[in-house]
């Protein structure tokens, strides 16, 4: 039944179609000019003028983009930029400390005394460095924070995704002693 009725209301609207084309149509009047001004988009107002009852008559105004106060929608939202330093810190020379991250360092001793603390690392190739508070180590930018008797505590200052200076601290321990009881 429904099938039936869609049918006919189908062929219905053919058939209207076909007939209205052989109607005889009358050119569309012609548009006279219009005496009103139409404002210029930079002084746009925000309700339209129907004084005259002509608003559906007004053309349609461009649209003009402003990206004043806008951000550029083709650049990312999070970028992320590497930390900024000062150009006389960037023109010191690494020390060889500076080249190795701080997990590659083997911490050998400790003396502990009356003076200040030192500590004695093996780096990666070989050598051995003495540590004391202060000494700057590791790729980034780590500083010897504290000495204690079976490890060195090194703080890492870097700058995370969003901007943010974050501080890390690091441990390097004294190997666990063999064969002592």
């Amino acid at each position: 039944m429904i099938r039936s009725l869609l049918s006919w209301m189908t062929a219905a609207a053919v058939c209207s179609v076909l007939l209205s084309g052989c109607e005889e149509k009358t050119p569309p009047p012609v548009a006279q000019p219009s005496t009103t001004k139409i404002p210029a988009p930079a002084e746009k107002s925000a309700i339209p003028d129907v004084s005259d009852g002509e608003s559906a008559a007004l053309a349609p105004e461009a649209y003009v983009y402003s990206p004043l106060g806008r951000r550029d929608p083709f650049q990312p939202l999070v970028a992320v930029e590497k930390m900024k330093s000062t150009p006389a810190a960037s023109e010191i020379p690494l020390t060889p400390l500076q080249k190795f991250d701080i997990g590659q360092f083997k911490l050998i001793g400790v003396i502990v005394g009356k003076g200040e603390s030192k500590a004695m690392v093996v780096a990666p190739d070989g050598k051995s460095y003495i540590l004391k508070r202060g000494v700057p180590i590791g790729k980034n930018r780590g500083v010897v924070e504290k000495i204690r008797p079976d490890s060195v505590l090194v703080k890492e200052r870097y700058e995370d995704f969003t901007g943010a200076v974050r501080e890390n601290i690091l441990e390097i321990q004294l190997p666990n002693r063999e064969g002592v009881e």
